[in-house]
């Protein structure tokens, strides 16, 4: 029953929870379509397709929207039972409520970028800001890849090392499809190494 009531409470505060990033596009943020799909692409390969998670196995993988929920309707996420409430509100709450367009802008804004000179980074123009002194817009393709990179590993894939070089690498591979990568449990990209 505990479940119910979460989900019941992320829906009368969902409105709220998304407000900042309704009138946004991601061109606005700075983001042009072929970003965009690139983001998609290896952040979450079925993120238009899917109903909020992604099946077979919702619990073990996080999709955009999952990321969502656990960064805006939980002050501290746990796994167990909190897993299972943030797969409901991904599933009942946010999705069907919320277009696709919007979660991507506020998973864009959202994102964590790793800490660095003791600042935990926020957003993906602040990562850009932080990282190479650019503006989303001004990067080179590699440094913008070198952002999608860290995303499943912040601190572990920051750009310049030599994991991030590798996870770039990786992700190269899929873009040029000389790897097969289709669901969200395989982010890491393990198979395109």
């Amino acid at each position: 029953m505990y479940e119910v009531y979460a989900v019941t409470i992320a829906y009368h505060s969902l409105s709220h929870a998304f407000v900042p990033y309704a009138s946004v596009s991601p061109k606005d943020l700075g983001l042009d379509e072929k970003r965009q799909e690139i983001l998609v692409k290896i952040q979450d390969p079925t993120f238009f397709e899917h109903s909020g998670i992604e099946w077979p196995s919702p619990l073990p993988t996080t999709t955009i929207t999952q990321s969502l929920v656990k960064k805006l309707f939980f002050k501290k996420f746990t796994k167990g039972f909190k897993k299972i409430e943030q797969t409901l509100i991904s599933r009942f709450v946010v999705n069907p409520n919320i277009s696709k367009e919007t979660q991507l802008v506020a998973f864009i804004s959202t994102a964590y970028f790793g800490d660095k000179d003791g600042e935990q980074l926020f957003g993906i123009s602040e990562g850009a800001r932080s990282w190479f002194d650019k503006s989303l817009s001004e990067l080179s393709d590699d440094e913008y890849l070198s952002l999608i990179a860290m995303l499943p590993g912040p601190n572990a894939f920051k750009p310049n090392t030599a994991t991030s070089k590798e996870r770039v690498s990786r992700i190269k591979k899929v873009l040029n499809g000389e790897c097969i990568y289709g669901h969200v449990s395989q982010i890491f990209l393990d198979q395109c190494s």
